[in-house]
Formats: structure tokens, sequence, C-alpha cells
């Protein structure tokens, strides 16, 4: 427990020092690194967090998250049964899956990745209820008409580095939103903002943390209510590293 709190601490120091010392990290567009970083050996769960991660670290993480979403679910009174949903930075399909196990009547499933989307496709290729559309959220947002229950953007919004661009897609997401609808998000959350954290080989940052009280005011300003943050400790308890995984829900 010690050393994976010690790990995280480390991180988040570092990324204080690459920010706001040395200034270290280039925005770069960035959707070509899943391909070329992560799923060099297919497309599952654990590789979408890195691409030798350990199989039961993975459904560990994931579970841990799936509670902290259903804890909200249950406890505010949310219905899922028959609910429309985006699901930003699919993936392998873990988040699709997940609602429609809690009775989604259909997803959208939205994916930079080009491996990503062609695995989707496949596996969903039987699936009426489920649409896989390739491209960032921002792109995709623009050019949609429907409108969710649900928008799940789970690890998937700290990657959009360039600030810009992030203010843009919640307020995308928010006009996408029905009255009441939800957006669940998944990262850190923590006290810092703007925090480059995380690099790829080139010198461009792909994962920016932004503080609590960031998102809260960007997110109000999208006319969001209700926000609330989950602190999901699981991964103290797991000798592995494990990606930020508090949740933060929103209602619009």
């Amino acid at each position: 427990m010690v050393r994976q709190f010690l790990r995280k601490k480390a991180k988040i120091a570092r990324g204080l020092w690459n920010t706001y010392f040395v200034k270290r990290g280039e925005i770069r567009d960035g959707r070509e690194r899943w391909d070329e970083l992560h799923y060099v050996h297919g497309v599952s769960d654990r590789q979408t967090l890195a691409a030798d991660k350990h199989l039961i670290a993975a459904k560990y993480h994931y579970n841990s998250v799936e509670l902290k979403i259903l804890r909200h679910l249950r406890e505010y009174g949310i219905e899922t049964q028959g609910s429309v949903v985006l699901d930003i930075g699919s993936g392998a399909g873990h988040w699709i899956d997940f609602y429609k196990s809690l009775g989604s009547a259909s997803t959208i499933g939205v994916d930079v990745s080009r491996l990503s989307t062609e695995y989707l496709r496949n596996k969903y290729k039987d699936h009426s209820d489920v649409t896989i559309l390739h491209g960032k959220a921002s792109e995709i947002l623009a050019g949609l008409d429907a409108k969710f229950n649900i928008v799940s953007a789970i690890g998937v919004m700290f990657h959009i580095v360039d600030d810009v661009e992030w203010i843009a897609t919640i307020k995308m997401i928010a006009r996408s939103l029905q009255p009441k609808g939800l957006l669940i998000v998944g990262g850190h959350f923590g006290c810092f903002d703007g925090l480059n954290v995380k690099f790829d080989p080139d010198g461009g940052v792909n994962k920016r943390l932004r503080s609590k009280s960031r998102w809260s005011r960007v997110l109000k300003e999208a006319e969001f209510s209700e926000i609330r943050v989950y602190r999901n400790q699981a991964y103290l308890w797991i000798d592995d590293v494990l990606p930020e995984n508090h949740l933060l829900m929103a209602t619009r």
C-alpha cells in the first residue's frame, strides 16, 4: 500500500516539475499513439491501459471503477433501462458491454484508434443497438444530432491535452445530453491543475490532469449541476501501476 501511494505522489511531483518548472510537453494530435504504442499485439481491455498490462490487474481496475458507478446510479435512483449512451474512448468495448448489461437501448461508441474502431465494428457487427464511429470526440460530437441519457468518458478526457479542445468537448457533451442526463468521467481531479504527467517517445504530452476545482468551474459554465467526485483508492491494494481511476459524476 505504501509503495503504491508513493508511486502516485511521485507521479504528481514529476507532473509539477514538468509543467511549472521545465515546461516539458508539446501538444500533439496524438491519435496514432494507441495503434503504435498500445494495440501492437491486438485490442483488449488490458491493452487499452498499456500494451503489457497484466490481465488480472486490468480486471481489478475496471471492476473498481464499475463499483463506483453502480453506487452512484443506485444511490441517486438513476434508471439505465432503455437509456441512450455515448461512450467516448471505447477501446475494446468494456463500457459498451457494461451499459448494455444495465439495459441500455442503444450506444454510440467513439474512438480515435483505427485498430480499436475496426475491432469494435467487428465485435458488434450483429448488434443493431451499437454504432461505432472513428475520430476525436469533438469531431464526432460536432456532427451528432442524437440526445443521450448517459455520456461516458472514462479514462479519456485527460488525453485531450489541448485546453481549448477540452473545454469545447465538455460544452458539446452538455449540448448532447437530455435534461437530467448524466456525464461520467474517469480521471484524477486533485488540487493541482494542468499537470503534464505522461509523454510519448517523441516528447509530446499525452496526459494532462486538471484539478477538481477547474473541472467544477468548466462544468458549471456548461450548465451542469450536482457535480460529485468519488475517490477510488483501489490502486493502493494491488502491486501494479494503474491509471487515474477516480470518478466525476455531473448531471445536466
